[in-house]
This record gives structure tokens, C-alpha cells and sequence, in this order.
């Protein structure tokens, strides 16, 4: 079972990286309180997981993510975990110019999962 400590510790890690390009990712409350340690999630969804998908997923889109328009939605997939994370894109002005918040909605890991979403970056 994971912690909301360890999750919060992942998104402040991912966040440090990603700080420079003015971009971050926040779990919401669905995510974490409701969906992350579901028992739907066959096997329970591990923190080592969501750390290789997140480094894998800045490495291989970071500039197709930073493109997307402001309320613009995507889905994260890993073809390896089967982990399905559907995002909302919230653009907002602060003092050092245009900062990119992805909003991750919630987790599950389903195989045959279909996404609404029509942006979807697979990892």
C-alpha cells in the first residue's frame, strides 16, 4: 500500500526535475485518496512504478506535453504496467511567465482500459 507521504515525496521529485522547464504534475485528491491504492488495481499499483513511468514519460514527451493547450486533456499509458493516468491541462501566469500544471485525475491499471482522451502518450 503506498503512503500519501510517499506520493507526495514522488511529485515533489518529479516536480524538482521538472521546475526549469516550468512545468509540474499534482496528483488530485481522487488520485490519491481514492483510486491509488484501489483493490481494482490488480497488482496493487507500486511507487517504483509510477517513478519509472513518470521518468520515462518526461524523457519521451516532455515537449509534447509543454505544447498542449491550457485545459487540454491527455492520458498517460504504460504498455508495461497496464497503469492508465488521465491528465487536465491547467495553464497559469506567475511572476517567471507561463507555468504548466498537469493535473493527474486518477490511476488505474486496467489493460483493455479505453481513454476518452485522443492525446495519449504511451511509455
Amino acid at each position: 500500500m503506498i503512503t500519501e507521504a510517499e506520493i507526495s515525496a514522488l511529485e515533489s521529485s518529479v516536480n524538482e526535475i521538472l521546475r526549469k522547464h516550468n512545468m509540474s504534475f499534482k496528483m488530485s485528491k481522487h488520485f490519491v485518496k481514492d483510486r491509488m491504492n484501489d483493490s481494482r488495481n490488480t497488482p496493487m499499483i507500486m511507487i517504483a512504478e509510477l517513478n519509472s513511468i513518470f521518468n520515462r514519460l518526461t524523457a519521451r514527451h516532455k515537449e509534447n506535453i509543454l505544447n498542449l493547450k491550457h485545459n487540454s486533456t491527455f492520458n498517460i499509458r504504460c504498455t508495461i504496467s497496464h497503469i492508465n493516468m488521465p491528465c487536465a491541462v491547467n495553464k497559469v501566469q506567475s511572476h517567471s511567465g507561463e507555468h504548466h500544471e498537469n493535473i493527474l485525475i486518477t490511476v488505474m491499471r486496467k489493460a483493455e482500459w479505453k481513454s476518452k482522451d485522443s492525446v495519449e502518450f504511451l511509455i
